[in-house]
């Protein structure tokens, strides 16, 4: 919403991410747009998310050793297909409020968020895993309750990392621990053109 003041404009906190430059923002770009793609292959061969295990557990637990994540992973592909779903029907508020250009993150941006002032475990989430439950992400670790892919490439890159970003993913998942930070207002700078002042002719 436009301020009705024209000497003010709303700045986001968030403003740090206009800074990368147009490289760095081509290679997240290009990240994303690869990890998109393997998705793709993955889910419309059948077979190409096993036969590249290793690189599916990269992505999603930042682990080669596919093994130690095998039932999990085998979880993935019918989870592909329930948000491939999603997407189609129009509810994208789950993952897709991440910019495609936007740097990968492993934590909240601080300046655009804050702690829910009800809430009572800190900078945890205590026992709350709901955004993981809503969506019944097979990443989520049942018996510790804890994220297996905690940092890794899908972690940094999508939501789950720099969640929240925005209102509608905290009304989303009803999340009690985060609140967005008020739009701060900053005057513009104000510049006065120059008057030419013409000389008077001496007297006399």
């Amino acid at each position: 919403m436009s301020t009705p003041f024209p000497f003010l404009r709303t700045q986001a906190r968030g403003r740090a991410e206009a800074g990368p430059s147009p490289w760095m923002r081509l290679r997240w770009a290009s990240a994303r747009v690869g990890f998109i793609g393997y998705v793709g292959f993955a889910l419309f061969t059948g077979v190409g998310g096993i036969l590249t295990a290793p690189l599916a557990t990269w992505y999603m637990f930042g682990d080669w050793r596919f093994w130690r994540h095998w039932r999990p992973a085998l979880r993935l592909i019918p989870q592909g297909w329930r948000m491939l779903g999603r997407l189609v029907r129009g509810d994208s508020g789950f993952m897709l409020d991440v910019p495609i250009a936007a740097p990968p993150h492993s934590a909240p941006v601080q300046e655009l968020v804050d702690l829910n002032p009800a809430w009572a475990h800190s900078g945890s989430c205590g026992p709350c895993s709901r955004c993981c439950e809503l969506i019944a992400c097979p990443v989520l670790d049942p018996e510790s309750g804890y994220c297996s892919g905690y940092d890794s490439f899908f972690w940094r890159y999508f939501n789950c990392g720099r969640f929240p970003s925005r209102q509608r993913e905290i009304d989303y998942y009803g999340c009690p621990k985060w609140v967005m930070k008020e739009p701060v207002l900053v005057p513009l700078p104000v510049y006065h053109r120059p008057v030419a002042v013409e000389a008077s002719a001496p007297e006399g």
